[in-house]
């Protein structure tokens, strides 16, 4: 920023050399602060991932557990509980887990979903 607030302050009778002095300054500036930016955005895209590589083993050891306490069935609201996420991210999830294994689910009297797995 200070760079460019020099450029513009100098008047018409700057030297070539000088005009390439700050021209200079301001491409140095202007590599410094995108390699700046571009670094914080790596480190941003990996703590991302990390994220939710911790997400998915958590998720994936509460479901484990959840299957062999209840013996195969769990209820939507209890792994969405256990679990700390919405009731849209456990179903997702669920859903997803009862493809895989060729689960079943039912709706209880009060509203409630099952998923059945069997073990």
């Amino acid at each position: 920023m200070h760079v460019t607030v020099e450029a513009l302050s100098t008047d018409n009778q700057d030297t070539q050399e000088q005009k390439q002095e700050i021209a200079d300054k301001a491409f140095a500036g202007l590599a410094l602060g995108l390699s700046g930016v571009g670094l914080g955005t790596w480190l941003i895209l990996g703590l991302r991932q990390q994220h939710q590589k911790q997400l998915m083993s958590h998720l994936q050891s509460t479901f484990y557990r959840l299957v062999e306490e209840q013996r195969g069935q769990i209820s939507l609201l209890r792994f969405a509980k256990e679990a700390e996420i919405t009731g849209e991210e456990a179903k997702l999830f669920l859903d997803s887990k009862a493809k895989e294994f060729n689960a079943t689910f039912d709706h209880s009297r009060d509203g409630g979903v099952y998923y059945h797995f069997h073990l």
